[in-house]
């Protein structure tokens, strides 16, 4: 095995701290262009937990009222929609967290 010397790897680190020449210019967001906003992602999904509430609801009136005995699927309706409501209380829970963080930071 070879013995490490610092001094035979000085001169490659010099380089490695060396600019690499220009970036690249990235295009930022264009005037025109229709954008997907936060707003309409955020409505799409609290109306998925929503529907996932609803089906859980319907699986169980079905199930009480007799016209359903597949208890299975009712109960894996009822899983999706608590996990998709957990979810999204996590969610807004992050949210809050960065929009505090955002306000505590001093200009």
């Amino acid at each position: 095995m070879a013995d490490f010397n610092i001094n035979n790897s000085m001169p490659l680190m010099l380089d490695m701290t060396k600019p690499t020449g220009k970036a690249e210019h990235t295009e930022g967001p264009q005037p025109g262009k229709d954008y997907p906003q936060f707003s309409d992602f955020l409505k799409d999904s609290i109306q998925e937990v929503n529907s996932a509430q609803k089906n859980a609801d319907r699986a169980i009136e079905e199930l009480i009222a007799g016209e359903s005995k597949d208890i299975h699927t009712t109960m894996i309706k009822m899983q999706q929609a608590d996990v998709s409501l957990q979810m999204m209380m996590q969610v807004r829970n992050k949210i809050m967290d960065a929009y505090q963080e955002v306000m505590r930071t001093q200009v």
